[in-house]
């Protein structure tokens, strides 16, 4: 008889701690994001001070690489811009190559990146 008596208190604990561990019958609160938005507008050149508010959530393995690539992606292309507008106002006049659109830069990258090793090269 004292037996099943130990038996019953034994259940009857786990069962309570068992409870209390999933919640004790109350409500998890609601997630917080812990992903910082990146800090840069959406549209138009970013500035330096828009690079310096730039923050990145860790990841398990450090930065999450797809929003650094989507960052760096854009740095590149809008210091492409750039370059062109420079050389278009110190160039002759109506000698202005058009900017370049997103789905250009990758083509632009590697084609630098070439003439870039052929210039050591020589």
């Amino acid at each position: 008889m004292m037996f099943w008596f130990q038996l019953c208190v034994v259940v009857a604990l786990l069962i309570a701690v068992g409870w209390i561990a999933v919640g004790g019958g109350g409500h998890m609160s609601p997630p917080t994001p812990d992903r910082p938005e990146p800090a840069v507008p959406e549209t138009g050149l970013l500035a330096r001070d828009d690079v310096d508010k730039v923050r990145f959530s860790v990841g398990a393995r450090g930065y999450r690489m797809d929003e650094v690539d989507d960052i760096l992606d854009r740095l590149a292309y809008e210091i492409d811009v750039r370059e062109r507008r420079i050389a278009e106002l110190e160039g002759p006049a109506g000698a202005a190559p058009e900017p370049l659109e997103p789905s250009q830069q990758a083509e632009t990258q590697v084609t630098g990146e070439q003439g870039g090793a052929q210039e050591r090269a020589e």
